[in-house]
């Protein structure tokens, strides 16, 4: 019936909801749910149609949250697998606007979750490019004023909206990890071709950014609407890379902290944590190792960063995991006493791009300072943060 919600949908939002409850009666609720929504879902799995595909998504993400990555992965590539029989890349003629932007938007969803889920446990990818796809999905707020029975927009009145560019961003960010998993699984690195694909990829991202265009880029106004490796071959744009490294993880702190001090535009979703750990990550060597006039900077911005992971964990328990892989890095930078901590071979390949994997589960061998026994002994993020101690040196 129109206008209303499968159980297994209905279920797995249910289940969702409560971990933002600030009351604990309800939070717990959310485990509950999740159980009914997966015993539901399978009641009715070989039932291909777009509301299972919705559900299979919702219960992966909730699996997520609950640092169940095996799961995660089974719930979308189920919600690929459907995708794909249902063919969502084509709408039918008798579909009116609503559905058929649906369509899209749960095609580019199963995109950018497979790109996503794939990449993080280090499995091969279940829905690649097709030679036909739709356009990207639209503007939000135009969609949100469609009704049922509405005919779709037409490509001369259609405009990208926030989720399009998301699109775009996720296909960059498909052959960055493409490019790891090369470099990972090569022998030998051609350091030329290295080179020459970070200059495209480059290229690409300086693109991205030029169209996004004024009203899309990060600002307090727009809120309110809506290579560190030193023993790496020298290359010209070494320097360079370093250098906008840093700059764009002060503006992922920047955007952060925003979010965090308006109201009504709090960044709680799952995959932020990951984007802070990697700011962090970047903030943290800056601070360990960078130079004097960058100390205070990095201090400032790593201990903002750390409020929003301690913000972020509250909601998903997977943050914790995501901390702990910031803290082992942290703990290796400091016994090291070396610059090249930060040392991009074959093993910082995998921990940038299997971000679903424990630190200890990577096959090749880590760097040579790497001490897991002494490493996990001394790891314990504490609800406050008094574990994780920003001193330069241990002797401070």
């Amino acid at each position: 019936m129109a206008g209303t919600a499968s159980q297994p949908v209905l279920l797995s939002m249910m289940g969702m909801s409560p971990r933002f409850a600030t009351r604990p009666d309800v939070r717990t609720r959310g485990t509950m749910y999740c159980a009914k929504a997966k015993t539901a879902l399978k009641d009715d799995l070989e039932h291909v149609c777009i509301e299972n595909i919705q559900a299979c998504i919702l219960v992966g993400n909730n699996c997520m949250g609950d640092c169940d990555a095996d799961a995660e992965s089974l719930y979308f590539v189920l919600a690929t697998r459907m995708a794909q029989i249902l063919n969502l890349g084509v709408c039918n003629e008798a579909d009116d606007g609503v559905t058929c932007e649906t369509k899209r938007r749960l095609f580019w969803t199963c995109f950018i979750i497979d790109t996503w889920a794939s990449g993080g446990s280090n499995l091969s990818r279940q829905f690649g490019r097709q030679a036909k796809q739709p356009r990207v999905p639209m503007d939000e707020f135009v969609f949100s004023t469609m009704k049922s029975g509405d005919p779709d927009i037409p490509d001369s009145e259609w405009r990208p909206g926030l989720w399009g560019y998301m699109v775009r961003l996720v296909e960059i960010y498909t052959q960055i990890q493409q490019l790891h998993k090369q470099l990972a699984e090569t022998a030998e690195w051609d350091e030329a071709l290295i080179d020459e694909s970070v200059r495209r990829l480059e290229a690409e991202l300086d693109a991205f950014a030029e169209n996004l265009g004024p009203g899309l880029t990060f600002s307090m106004e727009n809120l309110a609407v809506f290579y560190l490796d030193q023993r790496r071959p020298s290359t010209r744009n070494g320097k360079k890379y370093a250098a906008r490294c840093k700059a764009h993880a002060a503006i992922i702190c920047d955007v952060l902290k925003a979010s965090r001090e308006i109201p009504g535009a709090e960044a709680l979703y799952n995959i932020v944590g990951h984007v802070t750990i990697v700011s962090s990550s970047v903030l943290l060597h800056t601070y360990l190792f960078g130079e004097p006039q960058e100390l205070e900077d990095s201090r400032r911005r790593l201990e903002s960063n750390l409020e929003s992971l301690v913000q972020l964990r509250s909601y998903w328990l997977s943050v914790e995991l995501m901390i702990n892989r910031l803290v082992v890095f942290q703990k290796n930078c400091m016994m090291s006493f070396s610059k090249n901590t930060h040392r991009f071979d074959k093993w910082m390949v995998k921990f940038l791009s299997a971000h679903a994997l424990a630190t200890w589960s990577f096959s090749f061998s880590p760097p040579e300072s790497w001490d897991a026994e002494k490493t996990w002994r001394s790891v314990g993020v504490r609800s406050s943060y008094e574990g994780v101690s920003l001193a330069r040196d241990l002797n401070q």
